[in-house]
């Protein structure tokens, strides 16, 4: 279900820019030191949000382009006082040449829309093009982890992982959660709820 816009969502983005970037700035510390993770399509933030708290030694990029979506996102970061995520409140497409190869030491892909119209296929962020730039952005070792709901986007996942360069370390179909190594999305909680299988994919370069 789409969100409906919110006005003060979209006005708490510019009044944040220590938060929320337009680009990426490599001369900033923030992005230019530490360990850094990336989540393409973070949604209203449930996942960052509580991965940041749990590992405050690392730096972590929430991609959102629904900028009512990033709002909330946004809000959740100052009431929780997190202080190592920044929100980039744009496509991901728009990302991509602004970066380095061999720059994040992970990336999370979660619920993202499956785009189940076989003419929207290179609109899935698990289509070959996303993942020979995910491929390239990752540093030698890092991973890739993915979680979905939807059957179809996991099977189309699977398939096109075959023709890329990635090393496929695990597929499950029916994924139990473990708490010591993840984190909850909103999406997760509520599929969860009603007994839907949860489907996780993890990768390496």
């Amino acid at each position: 279900m789409r969100t409906k816009y919110k006005q003060w969502a979209v006005d708490l983005l510019g009044e944040h820019p220590e938060i929320v970037i337009e680009k990426i700035d490599l001369k900033d510390e923030f992005f230019a030191k530490g360990n850094l993770f990336v989540e393409f399509g973070s949604g209203k933030g449930d996942f960052i949000v509580n991965t940041a708290l749990r590992h405050p030694e690392n730096k972590y990029l929430a991609v959102e382009k629904v900028r009512t979506v990033a709002g909330f996102l946004t809000r959740k970061l100052l009431d929780q006082k997190v202080e190592n995520v920044r929100v980039f409140a744009n496509d991901v497409a728009l990302l991509f040449d602004q970066l380095p190869d061999n720059y994040f030491d992970g990336i999370f892909i979660n619920f993202a829309d499956p785009w189940p119209k076989k003419k929207h296929a290179k609109r899935r962020l698990t289509f070959h093009t996303f993942l020979e730039q995910y491929y390239r952005l990752l540093k030698n070792d890092g991973y890739l982890i993915f979680k979905s709901d939807n059957d179809g986007l996991y099977e189309f996942t699977l398939e096109e992982i075959a023709l890329s360069k990635f090393k496929l370390i695990s597929s499950e179909e029916d994924y139990k959660f473990d708490e010591s190594i993840d984190v909850l999305t909103e999406y997760e909680s509520k599929f969860r709820s009603i007994g839907h299988k949860i489907h996780r994919i993890v990768l390496q370069k």
